[in-house]
């Protein structure tokens, strides 16, 4: 049996040790409250930021490239205004047209705006076999708006336009890649309108990469420079020559097409008619006339168009006037012709407001203008 006996003084210490250790703890917990705590100066994180972000987010949708609607007319009727009277010698009918880009983006719609006026002239009694039809100048060019669709037709500017092909694409680039359809159009349409209205047609004029005329048909080079040339159809609907290439160019032209031979044949024989041609402002060239000094002409054609602040050889062509006191009226007589007839486009074409005033002059004296730019007129002159 183990010997369990504990001094009694051991006993004593044990209890007075105890006694001070509790109570030490209580009085501990009771103040704890008022014991200092040590103060720590920790750096305070810097969580604030600068959200003065400057975002331009365009949430709109991009443009899109949508297909052209077919365009509404602006007009109510073709007017048709005649000088002299029918002596059954034959006329020259000069058809002064108002067109916009959206007019060209299909065949039909421009086919449909050019035989508005020829339905107008046929069922007025206007034609015979002696009629010879005149549309202006660059009638064919617009051509080159076939087929495109609202981000290039609704450009400001032509220079807008060409920029949805690329940023340096050029007015010269856009023609000879579109040249072969505009010639299928061209002359399909104006073949098929002079053999239905049994009328010879100058088909105004159109920028194509050196045409000819071969066996009947015409024969782009691709890679030949640039021409604005008048085509004739006769009232079967052939080709016709002599095809002229427009040869006196304003400074904006040249850089785009090239000149003709100043010497080339422009007078075109019709049944009963010869006609001289003139483009634009060739009409001023006294040259131009010499070279029909003497010859069996009846008449002088030309197709022509000016938009405003059109300038030529230090000459505003956009004043009308100029045209009557500088051109064909002031030449005619160094010819063996006695009548004249100036055809002009009208239209918005982007920027450019067309609005060349059609004339003619009967027997050097008699002239008669387009009262509107603003609607197709047909100026009739009866030889």
């Amino acid at each position: 049996m183990h010997n369990l006996y504990v001094p009694p003084y051991k006993i004593l210490l044990f209890i007075l040790l105890f006694g001070i250790g509790f109570g030490t703890a209580n009085y501990l917990k009771d103040n704890e409250s008022n014991l200092p705590t040590p103060k720590l100066d920790l750096p305070k994180p810097d969580f604030s930021f600068n959200f003065d972000f400057k975002f331009d987010f365009n949430f709109s949708k991009p443009e899109v490239d949508e297909d052209i609607q077919k365009p509404n007319q602006t007009w109510n009727e073709v007017t048709i205004q005649t000088n002299g009277t029918d002596r059954k010698y034959g006329n020259l009918v000069g058809i002064q047209l108002v067109l916009k880009p959206a007019d060209y983006v299909k065949e039909e719609w421009w086919k449909e705006r050019i035989e508005e006026t020829l339905i107008k002239g046929k069922s007025s009694g206007i034609f015979d076999r002696k009629t010879i039809v005149i549309f202006p100048e660059h009638l064919g060019s617009g051509l080159v708006f076939l087929n495109e669709k609202s981000r290039f037709i609704n450009s400001e500017t032509l220079a807008e336009a060409l920029k949805t092909k690329g940023e340096n694409f050029s007015i010269n680039e856009l023609l000879l890649s579109k040249s072969e359809l505009m010639a299928e159009v061209y002359v399909r349409t104006f073949s098929s309108l002079a053999k239905e209205y049994n009328v010879p047609i100058l088909g105004g004029t159109i920028i194509l990469p050196n045409p000819k005329i071969v066996r009947g048909n015409l024969v782009l080079d691709p890679k030949g420079p640039l021409y604005n040339v008048a085509i004739p159809f006769s009232a079967d609907g052939k080709l016709m020559e002599p095809m002229v290439k427009k040869s006196v160019l304003a400074e904006e032209e040249q850089k785009v097409y090239a000149a003709g031979e100043t010497n080339q044949d422009r007078i075109w024989i019709v049944p009963g008619w010869k006609v001289g041609i003139f483009i634009g402002q060739e009409v001023f060239e006294p040259s131009l006339y010499s070279r029909l000094t003497g010859k069996a002409i009846d008449g002088l054609i030309s197709p022509s168009s000016v938009y405003p602040n059109m300038k030529w050889s230090e000459k505003d062509l956009s004043d009308p006037n100029i045209w009557k006191q500088e051109g064909m009226p002031k030449f005619i007589k160094s010819t063996r012709a006695q009548d004249l007839v100036q055809v002009f486009l009208s239209g918005h074409l982007f920027e450019n407001h067309w609005n060349g005033k059609t004339f003619n002059l009967r027997d050097f004296t008699f002239e008669d203008q387009a009262v509107s730019v603003e609607s197709p007129t047909i100026l009739n002159l009866y030889f």
